[in-house]
């Protein structure tokens, strides 16, 4: 037992506690590299006047983790649990669990399942099935609302989420097909995020759309002098705007940070084996058709364009009547006698070329089924010096779909370990699996259907895992052979640019260039490939209409963005660190996993045994108590005590997680463990950190540790000198803490239910709002670790900031400090006091500068947040009136109009007092930091460096 690494170890978890709110309020806790799109709209997101949001990032832009960012941000900041409940199709539910598991540290638990909380978080998933089904939202229990592909589901489901989000204060919808050009969409959309705007029209029996066109107008007018300057258009359209709530990020918005697609189509000649199988085909479709057989003929088109071995296999199941057996047994004879497949060369040709100039690229062949698949695998194996993986379509009920992934996952493992460069795949890859890691996708059987090519693209052009983010070049390849059906279909299919870019159209449009293509193959009456090309040409060209409809368009974030990224890079961690290795200086978002890791290698040496384990390519370790763990010192709920089975294992660094991430490791005895991602948000991080705040070690003026330091230490500059060490942080969230209930006034037990409601509603939106308050101020002056360090010198003491980090960390090389003895320092009380007096002035020099650099960034702010805040106030005061006029001109010789009129009233009087309260807090916020300013949980020591002994040097070993 260490007295001086216990008293580190408190020092850390403190200076962990400043670096959740630190870290984008918690939101950089998840398992997931930030790239510079998501740290600005995540930042947007929290600390607008509202978290009301239509997150629309093209395909593959992270949004998922992106509202994952947000969800565990608001639970941290949270007073109480935070409710959140997930509304997502069914076909998203397993991709959503896994994200959640691997990245968000949560788990959805659905109706009849049991589960508890998560680090201040409760999350169930509500299943759209169960609404149609006539379930209910239970909109007064829920904190925060998450919707996937809210455009995609249900009317009777999306009418349940826009009246549940009425009242629910935090909403995030999620989509890559916005389908804004949609008048209906578009109104649907708006009143889920704007519903003071839904209620105004809702009394005044008018559309939302309307409603916020006039508020945009009038803004428009308003403010029309002053839209030249950037950032006051920029206030106005975020307060005004129609589109204030929606986050739209493309690709080319980011050519230098986010992946982007290289297309290179290979159209080859055909062989004369390629010409007859086309020509015995059509034939056979002819004779079909004479015959009057019925047949799908687009089937049998699109299995003849994949490969001969497709068409083998087809050839067994076609009818083979007196009718069309001449027919059958040509493209039986061309099978047998015509072999030459031109794609196939091309194909092998083009991967060998690919290996040569890039022996680890790792290419995805899509086969579309089995036959194809298999003829590749066996093709390429012979033919091409690499290692190929298969997955082949399984067909199985949709009740063992858990099966079905557990196949998928064994079928890819190869290619996801590495072992496999090359992946051949049928359909079943092409959902639900990720394959960011891919270099190139080789489209050798091309899918008709263009979201079936968007969905097969999707899976390698996202955001990878490992690595710092970077940009990254995709190759996009399909092959055709020329005057080929598939030739035709990618030149429509080009037309639509549906290679080059990750735009997903409306579904009705997809569709309709999906049966263009039908009718042009199958050669229906009237349809050409011509009139095919031409209308996937004008495909999408009403999609931006809906820019269209607003005065005050977004307008583009990179440059804040990047900005926004370069100033989180180059900040410095909560406390000081210790560099790994002299040569390689960290960024602050790698300065946090180190941060962490000095932590735990502190806690090992006093509290816990953590080891390090290896699942396949999976590197983590474990944590459990040291000894036989049956009276831990520092317990956590977690971690069971009662035997080491019951060690969890974890992960610290983003570069350790696999891609795709694994949820669970295995060890020797053949136990599952669930793997956690340590950082903010993660239970076991959290109650870490609780553990070791709540057990500190006792330490004043007077406190001195003789302390061993391993030969190279940093600090050994300083052997044998006395340094003095005083900490303090300076914390000013307190600077926003209002009486709710003064504002509101109390409840009245003989109130109407009107009344009482309208009481509750106001109390709940004013809730909301300063709590978004607080976090844009929590932002801008975010809690702050202070450290001093001082060292004796001739009887005076001078400044040794140098050393800091060195104390903090006794560790180097791997070999580890050790306390030699603690005891009163010897030093007379004048040389105590002076040494305090020295470092107080410091710590408080550090405190000022640190609350000045927070008020200039406040009162650099307060009027344009002064200006959204009173454009919120304007519209909830108007809904209020809004209802009160509807219900005025109700009957009032009813008795229950009478209560809604009255219950009208006192909401208008609510929201008149909640928005005068707001704007007050925020105009004296300035003030209000300033005097919440104090230097609290202040720690003295004094350390005296010596150099490890040959013995000590043994036992740190």
């Amino acid at each position: 037992m260490s007295d001086f690494n216990r008293l580190l170890l408190n020092l850390h978890a403190e200076a962990r506690r400043c670096d959740r709110d630190q870290a984008l309020l918690g939101a950089l806790g998840v398992g997931a590299f930030a790239y510079p799109h998501q740290l600005d709209s995540v930042h947007r997101m929290l600390t607008a006047s509202a978290c009301r949001w239509l997150l629309a990032d093209e395909v593959g832009l992270g949004k998922t983790v992106q509202a994952i960012m947000v969800m565990r941000a608001l639970a941290a900041q949270s007073s109480r649990l935070l409710n959140v409940a997930l509304v997502v199709p069914d076909d998203l539910v397993e991709q959503w669990e896994k994200e959640l598991l691997a990245r968000g540290h949560a788990i959805a638990i659905e109706a009849g399942e049991s589960g508890g909380p998560n680090s201040n978080l409760l999350m169930r998933l509500i299943r759209p099935s169960r609404i149609v089904a006539g379930g209910k939202i239970a909109a007064d229990k829920i904190d925060m609302l998450l919707v996937d592909e809210f455009t995609k589901l249900q009317v009777a489901v999306r009418n349940e989420l826009i009246a549940a989000a009425r009242t629910i204060p935090h909403v995030i919808a999620m989509t890559a097909t916005p389908a804004l050009h949609q008048v209906r969409t578009r109104g649907e959309l708006m009143e889920l995020l704007e519903p003071e705007a839904a209620r105004i029209a809702r009394a005044e029996g008018r559309n939302v759309l309307d409603v916020l066109s006039e508020r945009e107008q009038a803004a428009f007018d308003r403010f029309r002098g002053e839209l030249a300057d950037a950032a006051r258009r920029r206030a106005v359209e975020d307060s005004y705007g129609l589109y204030r709530r929606l986050i739209r990020t493309q690709r080319t918005d980011y050519p230098d940070t986010l992946p982007q697609r290289r297309y290179q189509p290979i159209r080859v000649a055909p062989t004369d084996g390629d010409v007859q199988r086309a020509k015995a085909t059509r034939a056979y479709l002819e004779a079909a058709e004479a015959a009057g057989l019925d047949y799908r003929r687009d089937a049998l088109l699109q299995v003849a364009g994949r490969s001969p071995q497709s068409l083998r296999e087809r050839l067994s199941t076609l009818k083979r009547t007196q009718a069309v057996a001449d027919a059958w047994r040509r493209i039986e004879t061309v099978l047998r006698d015509e072999p030459g497949d031109a794609k196939l060369d091309a194909l092998v040709d083009h991967v060998r070329e690919v290996r040569a100039m890039k022996p680890d690229a790792r290419i995805v062949i899509v086969a579309e089924d089995n036959p194809t698949t298999d003829y590749l695998h066996d093709a390429l194996t012979r033919l091409v010096d690499a290692k190929v993986a298969r997955k082949r379509r399984v067909m199985r009920a949709a009740e063992e779909l858990e099966v079905q992934v557990a196949m998928l996952k064994d079928a890819l493992e190869d290619f996801v370990n590495g072992e496999a460069n090359i992946l051949i795949a049928a359909l079943d890859a092409r959902e639900g699996h990720n394959l960011q890691f891919a270099d190139e996708i080789i489209f050798f059987a091309l899918p008709w259907s263009p979201p079936d090519i968007q969905q097969w693209i999707g899976r390698i052009d996202r955001l990878g895992t490992r690595g710092v983010p970077s940009s990254r070049t995709i190759a996009i390849t399909p092959i055709v052979t020329e005057n080929s059906i598939e030739a035709r279909i990618l030149e429509v299919l080009e037309a639509t640019k549906v290679f080059e870019r990750s735009e997903v159209w409306d579904d009705s449009e997809w569709e309709a260039i999906s049966k263009a293509i039908n009718a042009a193959a199958e050669g229906d009456r009237g349809a050409t490939w011509s009139d095919a090309t031409s209308y996937a040409r004008n495909l999408g060209e009403t999609a931006n209409d809906w820019l269209k409809s607003t005065k005050l368009p977004p307008s583009p974030r990179t440059t804040i963005a990047e900005k926004r990224a370069a100033g989180l890079r180059n900040r410095d961690y909560a406390c000081p660190l210790t560099a790994e290795a002299e040569d390689r200086k960290l960024n602050w978002f790698q300065s946090r996993e180190r941060g962490l890791d000095v932590l735990l290698n502190l806690a090992r040496e006093e509290y816990f045994d953590i080891r390090s384990g290896k699942d396949g390519q999976q590197s983590f370790k474990t944590i459990w108590y040291r000894g036989d763990g049956r009276e831990p010192e520092l317990a956590l709920p977690d971690i069971d005590n009662r035997s080491s089975w019951h060690r969890q294992a974890f992960i610290t660094k983003r570069a350790a997680i696999e891609c795709p991430p694994n949820t669970y490791v295995e060890q020797k005895d053949g136990q599952k463990r669930r793997l956690h991602f340590l950082d903010h948000g993660c239970s076991l991080h959290d109650q870490l950190i609780d553990a070791l705040i709540r057990k500190p070690i006792s330490s004043d003026l007077t406190t001195e540790f003789v302390v061993e330091f391993p030969s190279g230490h940093p600090i050994l500059s300083w052997k044998g000198r006395r340094l003095f060490i005083a900490v303090a942080v300076l914390d000013l969230s307190s600077a926003l803490a209002p009486d709710l209930d003064a504002i509101i006034g109390p409840i009245d037990r003989q109130a109407s239910k009107p009344e009482q409601d309208a009481r509750n509603t106001a109390l709940r939106s004013l809730e909301a709002s300063l709590a978004a308050d607080r976090r844009w101020l929590l932002d801008r002056c975010p809690p702050m670790f202070l450290m001093s360090v001082f060292v004796e010198n001739m009887g005076s003491f001078s400044p040794a900031m140098a050393t800091a980090s060195a104390i903090l960390d006794p560790s180097h090389d791997r070999l580890r400090g050790r306390q030699l003895s603690r005891r009163r320092t010897s030093l007379a009380e004048p040389q105590i006091a002076e040494a305090r007096a020295a470092a107080q002035a410091d710590l408080q020099k550090r405190g000022s500068e640190a609350l000045g650099r927070a008020l200039v960034s406040i009162n650099g702010a307060v009027d344009t947040r002064l200006f959204a805040v009173d454009a919120d106030a304007v519209q909830h005061v108007e809904a209020a009136r809004a209802e009160l006029a509807s219900a005025e001109a109700l009957d009032q010789k009813l008795v229950f109009n009478q209560a809604a009129v009255r219950g009208a009233k006192l909401a208008v009087e609510f929201n008149e007092r909640a928005s005068a309260a707001r704007k007050a807090w925020l105009t004296g916020a300035a003030g209000s930091v300033s005097k919440a300013a104090t230097l609290s949980k202040r720690r003295y020591f004094w350390v005296v460096p010596r150099a490890m002994s040959e013995e000590s040097l043994g036992a740190s070993q």
